[in-house]
């Protein structure tokens, strides 16, 4: 596939692209569940009124400084970082995989697949779910490492 001159002729080549419009859609549907995740960690540490930024307190009325976050919201702090760490990846991997000429179904199982299993890890570390947190965060791990594998193979 020749590659268009300008930077717009490829937006628009890549969009009509089924394989790469799954990735687009599963990394935005990613992001929001980023920005989910980050907004709901906000909310509870308004309810818990505590915060640790003394300048917080003028935005979340009748809230006090404390030494540490209150648990419900380190638990949720801990399941963001988690999501960040994993969605980078796939944000990269996905992105090069798109490139390797996949199959539609094979992108579109890995792709939603590992959306679902995200959104589920994130599901299960709030409420503390175990093994299903363990598992639904292998399952994320296995989709990034099977298109690692291909954009390997692809590379080499």
């Amino acid at each position: 596939m020749s590659a268009p001159n300008n930077p717009e002729a490829l937006m628009g080549t890549l969009f009509q692209q089924p394989v790469f419009q799954t990735y687009a859609l599963c990394a935005a549907l990613t992001i929001i569940l980023l920005y989910g995740i980050g907004f709901f960690t906000a909310a509870t540490r308004a309810a818990r009124k505590a915060v640790v930024n003394p300048e917080d307190v003028k935005v979340n009325a009748g809230a006090s400084v404390v030494e540490h976050e209150h648990p419900d919201v380190a638990r949720l702090k801990r399941a963001h970082i988690n999501l960040i760490e994993n969605a980078l990846p796939f944000f990269a991997i996905g992105l090069l995989y798109v490139h390797t000429d996949p199959s539609l179904l094979m992108a579109r199982i890995l792709f939603f697949g590992f959306v679902g299993a995200r959104l589920l890890h994130t599901i299960f570390y709030v409420a503390a779910k175990q093994p299903f947190r363990t598992l639904s965060f292998a399952i994320g791990a296995i989709i990034n490492i099977v298109m690692v594998v291909q954009v390997i193979r692809a590379a080499i």
